[in-house]
């Protein structure tokens, strides 16, 4: 990995500035603004930037279009200039946006899609099997019953319910069914597939034998008497080969991977920081009553802004 630094003032001039100086590089200067200027090289790494746009590169690669990247650049810079000349650069809002920024660009550059190997992709598609396939699967309500007379009573009486009213259906539950454990939960099954072993078989394969959601099966004869099963869901399996679920790993390993890169990076600026906490300090702090926070206080004549106490808005970035 490479080498990675942390200081916010050269952060905050890559962010909003260019040069602070003459380069002694060579470099042809372009434009000077202030204590600072703009470079070829600036102008190159600009058009770099826009380089994933077509349309952008054949817009600024003619000749009178040049003067107008520059001019973005230049008004860059004098918003830099201006707003570190105001002490936005101290200001704890825009340092905690150009952290934030840093890192984020530190982890793009580390972590994207194209870092993803085709290895990558199929030991994960090995690993989650599960998540890319999935069988026919079914949702009940059922009712329990000792007697098939009443069995035959109550089938009548699912079948006679308006469809899709699950008021009704939960009522003719409680009324009807005579098993404890399921009429507590109003006779819904969860949803189940063809391999489930928490209702009898019979009852699993009259369950995909009904055609339509809401269809109500006659009474099923099991060791606990008679069922009756009115299907309220039904899912129908997939299954996605490695080629149909790369897109989708792809994006899983690349979220899961960043957010690893950014939890390593940030232990390492950590490290870095040498963080010192007062425990003894903290255990006597305590939070101003409600209502009594920076809100409600005066303003603070500290920071600059277009309203009393309102924190300025980060400098715009545009042109870096």
């Amino acid at each position: 990995m490479r080498p990675f630094h942390f200081c916010l003032p050269i952060i905050l001039t890559l962010t909003f500035g260019c040069h602070s100086q003459s380069p002694g590089d060579g470099t042809p200067v372009l434009a000077r603004v202030g204590d600072g200027v703009i470079t070829a090289r600036d102008l190159e790494a600009r058009l770099s930037f826009l380089g994933h746009s077509k349309y952008l590169m054949e817009h600024y690669s003619k000749p009178e279009k040049k003067k107008e990247l520059l001019e973005g650049l230049i008004q860059s810079e004098a918003l830099y200039q201006e707003a570190r000349r105001l002490g936005y650069d101290r200001d704890p809002a825009v340092k905690r946006d150009v952290g934030n920024r840093m890192l984020q660009k530190e982890v793009d550059s580390q972590v994207n899609t194209q870092s993803i190997s085709d290895a990558d992709v199929e030991q994960y598609y090995k690993a989650h099997t599960n998540d890319f396939s999935r069988p026919d699967q079914v949702r009940l309500t059922r009712i329990v019953v000792k007697d098939r007379t009443k069995a035959l009573k109550v089938a009548v009486e699912a079948k006679a319910l308006p469809k899709g009213n699950n008021e009704a259906l939960r009522a003719l539950v409680s009324k009807s069914s005579e098993d404890e454990a399921s009429r507590a939960r109003g006779g819904d099954t969860g949803t189940i597939d063809r391999n489930t072993t928490s209702l009898p078989k019979a009852v699993v394969e009259a369950a995909f034998a009904l055609a339509q959601v809401h269809d109500v099966s006659d009474p099923i004869q099991t060791e606990q008497g008679y069922t009756i099963i009115v299907l309220t869901q039904k899912q129908p399996g997939f299954s996605k080969s490695l080629a149909e679920a790369k897109g989708d790993i792809q994006s899983r390993l690349t979220y899961e991977r960043r957010q690893q890169k950014r939890n390593t990076l940030m232990a390492e600026i950590r490290k870095k920081a040498e963080v010192q906490i007062d425990e003894a300090q903290l255990a006597k702090f305590t939070l101003p009553p409600s209502g009594s926070g920076p809100s409600a206080a005066a303003p603070d004549r500290r920071s600059p802004g277009p309203g009393p106490g309102a924190p300025p808005p980060a400098p715009p970035t545009q042109g870096r």
